[in-house]
């Protein structure tokens, strides 16, 4: 290129680089002699000099349905995107089939160096991508309590304090036999809402029944159909999400349940279709735009030199809707 440019092969560096001390017409001279001869910038060739400039997302399937975990997904990715862009990082992002998949994918993008950093969502109780990062000494942000993460970067989401509320309006209401059907029980966060929901209600004399499931929609009925059906229904119903509660709503119906006289529905997670449903799903507030905004700051954090940064996100109010009322007498 610089013998066809006729300058030395420091200009073209330069001109390609959009560095100074290169005229604008040599400029202009090298770049058409770049696009002539097809030329593109080696990836590779610059994470040597630079570093990859990437962040790393590994979402394990296995977590939490596609169908029930697609919009939350999202939500998150493209918040956390929004934030790293803006210093010039691009996002890695992979689905696979568990956590051991997860573990096997960070050995061999962390050899090749193509993340600066690893973000870890739907953390499990014992999860072995933690160690796995912790081994490899590569940096990351965990979504996750951290009490958990110890001496990894954070971002915890305050999802207890949330379900507390949701369990003490549920009480105001009159609700005492209250059911939470959840994802997968390996899930912290899982673990994180049963146990504030559960302290609420039983504290007051109540009980929590739970049923955990992959969190599809299909599963949440099943789920529903069982409890609405045996010898001690409870008044109160609790899904992790919009879809999961959505099918609660039509086992219920078919069921004989009017919603919400004869039973009331609570989604952990809003979205249009908990606004458009009939009744309208109470619901708490969907946070994911704020995680992902929150583990966009820490990623940058990291990358500043403080591996151990971490960000609270609070839940914000329930949005009392159709769909909960006081218990039937």
């Amino acid at each position: 290129m610089a013998r066809a440019a006729g300058v030395s092969i420091a200009v073209v560096s330069y001109a390609l680089n959009g560095r100074p001390g290169v005229s604008a017409a040599t400029r202009e001279r090298v770049l058409r002699v770049a696009d002539e001869f097809g030329w593109r910038p080696s990836a590779a060739a610059r994470s040597m000099r630079s570093g990859p400039r990437a962040v790393g997302l590994v979402v394990d399937r296995a977590a939490a349905s596609p169908a029930a975990h697609a919009t939350a997904v999202l939500d998150l990715v493209t918040s956390l995107q929004d934030v790293i862009a803006a210093r010039g990082f691009a996002l890695l992002l992979q689905v696979v089939d568990d956590a051991d998949a997860a573990v096997t994918l960070y050995g061999s993008w962390w050899a090749e160096r193509r993340f600066d950093v690893m973000v870890v969502t739907d953390v499990l109780a014992r999860d072995p991508r933690l160690d796995a990062l912790r081994r490899l000494r590569a940096p990351a942000v965990v979504v996750g309590p951290p009490q958990h993460v110890h001496e990894l970067a954070s971002v915890h989401v305050e999802e207890a304090d949330a379900y507390r509320r949701v369990g003490r309006y549920l009480l105001e209401l009159g609700h005492r036999d209250v059911a939470a059907v959840t994802g997968p029980a390996a899930l912290l966060r899982t673990r994180a809402r049963l146990d504030a929901l559960t302290g609420v209600v039983e504290e007051a004399g109540g009980r929590v029944l739970h049923e955990a499931t992959a969190a599809t929609p299909e599963d949440a009925a099943a789920a529903t159909r069982r409890l609405l059906t045996s010898s001690t229904p409870p008044t109160a119903l609790v899904h992790d999400s919009d879809q999961m509660a959505l099918a609660a709503l039509d086992v219920a119906r078919r069921t004989g349940r009017e919603v919400p006289w004869d039973l009331s529905v609570v989604a952990g997670g809003d979205s249009a279709l908990c606004r458009l449903s009939t009744p309208s799903i109470t619901t708490l507030p969907s946070a994911q735009c704020d995680i992902g905004t929150a583990t966009g700051e820490v990623v940058l954090a990291v990358v500043d030199g403080d591996p151990s940064a971490a960000r609270t996100v609070p839940v914000g109010g329930l949005a009392v809707r159709g769909s909960t009322g006081p218990r039937a007498r």
